[in-house]
């Protein structure tokens, strides 16, 4: 595990100590002052040996999809590269679940002796950590392959050799795996994040804790009076775990909320 980094007091996560410890951290704030600004991934920093520019993880001909967001309304813009579309998807959805709190992509790799008995080993798509402190690694696959048996056969036996200071599990997804209105809401949840808006955000946030066990979409908006950008926060609150909704919820106006202080 990493060493335990100094907390920002004011970063959303610093009353979660335990994320600060996984191999790991949680994603750097943005600069109110510069919102937009990229964090370009560290897939394309060069390494300079004997003169020459070397990239590291990948090469540039296998990265396809360079994905942008952020993991919480606060977070710096990351960018992600992707060797296909699908991990692009894939990384959507990861991103959008009100668990997760940060991820790398081709950050790890796992030793390990296949079915037949060979030393090998595997670079996973993307180390995930959870606001649990649990961490994930998970292989993306198109869907026919991410469902076959013998393939499932050989994550099983990379998992059980996976050991406990790399990650908690070892999984495996395509964009299909995930159902179709979480798909939905996680692209929302994207969007929304794309703007800033701290100060509706912050205001739907306080809202939330003064309109009882539960209220609707609609009703949480209407008592804000700020109309698209009240919902706009609230998409972002729900995507950052601050507001509740069922994960399988879509965002329509009757959808029962909660706030997660409550």
């Amino acid at each position: 595990m990493q060493t335990v980094m100094e907390i920002a007091v004011n970063h959303p996560h610093a009353h979660l100590p335990h994320l600060w410890s996984a191999n790991i951290a949680p994603p750097t704030l943005a600069d109110p002052d510069d919102p937009n600004k990229l964090s370009p991934t560290r897939l394309s920093r060069a390494e300079m040996k004997s003169g020459e520019p070397k990239r590291i993880w990948k090469s540039g001909s296998t990265c396809r999809v360079a994905f942008v967001t952020r993991l919480h309304r606060r977070a710096v813009r990351q960018e992600f590269w992707c060797a296909s579309f699908e991990e692009s998807q894939v990384f959507l959805n990861i991103a959008g679940h009100p668990e997760v709190v940060n991820f790398m992509e081709q950050r790890t790799t796992v030793p390990f002796v296949d079915l037949s008995g060979r030393d090998t080993f595997t670079r996973v798509d993307a180390h995930v950590l959870l606001r649990s402190g649990e961490e994930v690694l998970v292989s993306v696959k198109y869907d026919e392959k991410a469902r076959r048996q013998s393939y499932l056969a050989e994550i099983a036996n990379v998992a059980a050799q996976t050991p406990y200071e790399v990650a908690d599990r070892f999984t495996v997804t395509s964009r299909y795996l995930f159902y179709p209105t979480y798909r939905d809401c996680a692209h929302a949840i994207h969007q929304a994040r794309g703007g800033w808006d701290p100060d509706a955000d912050d205001h739907m946030l306080e809202l939330s804790e003064h309109l009882g066990e539960r209220f609707t979409l609609q009703e949480i908006v209407d008592a804000s009076g700020l109309g698209h950008r009240g919902r706009r926060a609230v998409i972002r609150l729900v995507g950052d775990g601050d507001i509740g909704k069922h994960l399988l919820d879509p965002f329509s106006p009757d959808t029962q909320l909660w706030s997660a202080a409550a």
